[in-house]
């Protein structure tokens, strides 16, 4: 299989780091003025497995860790702070603050105690999203209660929310799913129509914009996942994007244990010894050395997210036209796409996923609904029949930053040949850029 990578859209000027050299096959991606871009990862050999995620931890991804560690300060710092002004600055943030935390979980559960949950109160949440979600709201008391995922884009249905609302519902936990922005704007005028919060779970969603601007610059509360195979990641890390002032004070003292006034100085690499605990708090604050490593990933990540909307491109031209395949309906324009997931019939998923598998090709499934889960079970629950069928459908393929094209057409190959008997793509198809 032939694979063209054109990109029309150029990136931002940037040096290439070319770690691996030239890939036989071609160079992937294009910077400013539309010269070539060398690969920044080594290609994945033909024989070796192909992984369905790869964390960018490249050369400067990894001085930037030395770095931090030979400076000495190891725990929350001064490049915590830059970190979390990184951010601020990328999402173009009017008037509203990041804090950053240890891991999106986290960073959902510090929010959930920010707003006053506890035991008695109701959030509604989409089933079909990954169980760190309700982990963070079940651990205020809170009870979980399932809403169904409208099906174009898998994320919660504004009309479905509105049908679970009770007296005792206090929030509406809204996930954007493999980086399609859900409707947010819906779900706050319901949240506003009831006087509820919304927390906006945008762990797949860093850099995408809705309808209203980039995912976190708008809304009630949002909270990114800077993790292990994020799009971006600290090794561990997330964040709150509050619009209130008033708010950093309360997540500062609840991601360090209560403490009043010790933020301020450690964000100087320095501690502050007289200080009062003045509620319950948690210890989840970021390091600086995944901080740094974050600011590492920052200065690329127009990068990652401009590739993995080429390949997700790619894939979209090289499945079209094959039935039994169904894809999202997007054109990935705005979006920054987290995963590649795509919707096959329930009687074939584990017949494919085996295929892939005999390929060396990896592959994943995002998500299993949490109502089936023993400790959910006895939520309240709406209609689920969406989420009841798209988790026996969806199938997630390798994305990752800087694919060599060899291994695109692998993929691509492997999932044609599982359908059709044969990888060839129809001529009009192989261009995707």
């Amino acid at each position: 299989m032939q694979v063209n990578l054109s990109q029309p859209r150029p990136l931002p000027d940037r040096t290439a780091t070319d770690l691996g050299g030239p890939h036989p096959a071609g160079r992937v991606g294009m910077v400013s003025g539309g010269t070539p871009q060398a690969l920044r990862l080594h290609p994945i050999a033909p024989d070796a497995p192909v992984p369905v995620y790869r964390p960018y931890l490249a050369s400067e991804v990894q001085d930037a860790a030395r770095g931090a560690l030979e400076a000495g300060w190891l725990g929350m710092g001064k490049l915590t702070r830059n970190f979390e002004e990184a951010l601020e600055a990328y999402l173009g943030l009017d008037g509203r603050h990041v804090v950053s935390a240890n891991s999106c979980t986290e960073a959902i559960h510090i929010a959930a105690r920010l707003i006053g949950l506890k035991p008695g109160d109701e959030v509604i949440c989409p089933s079909f999203t990954y169980v760190a979600g309700h982990q963070a709201i079940s651990r205020t008391g809170a009870d979980v209660v399932f809403c169904d995922v409208e099906d174009r884009h898998l994320s919660i249905d504004p009309d479905r929310v509105a049908e679970l609302i009770t007296d005792r519902t206090r929030a509406i936990l809204a996930v954007d799913y493999l980086g399609l922005p859900c409707r947010l704007e819906e779900i706050m005028a319901i949240a506003r129509a009831h006087g509820l919060r919304v927390i906006e779970d945008a762990a797949h969603a860093f850099g995408s914009h809705g309808a209203s601007g980039r995912v976190g610059s708008f809304g009630d509360i949002t909270c990114f996942s800077f993790g292990p195979v994020k799009t971006i990641t600290t090794l561990e890390g997330g964040a709150v994007v509050t619009p209130n002032a008033g708010d950093v004070q309360v997540l500062h003292e609840l991601r360090h244990l209560g403490i009043d006034a010790d933020t301020d100085a450690r964000y100087r690499n320095q501690r502050n010894w007289e200080f009062d605990v003045v509620r319950q708090g948690y210890r989840c604050h970021l390091g600086s050395v995944p901080a740094a490593i974050g600011l590492a990933q920052m200065a690329l990540v127009d990068e990652f997210i401009a590739n993995r909307q080429q390949y997700c491109r790619f894939y979209d031209e090289a499945f079209r036209d094959l039935d039994g395949v169904q894809l999202f309906e997007t054109d990935w324009e705005g979006v920054a796409p987290y995963i590649y997931v795509i919707r096959v019939s329930a009687n074939v998923r584990a017949d494919l996923i085996e295929h892939l598998k005999r390929l060396g090709i990896a592959t994943g499934i995002h998500f299993l609904g949490a109502h089936g889960f023993s400790f959910y079970k006895d939520c309240r629950r709406g209609d689920l029949s969406v989420t009841d069928r798209v988790t026996q459908q969806v199938l997630t393929l390798p994305l990752h930053p800087y694919m060599d094209e060899s291994t695109l057409a692998r993929v691509a190959d492997g999932v044609r040949s599982f359908f059709t008997g044969s990888a060839a793509v129809p001529a009009a198809r192989i261009n995707a850029g």
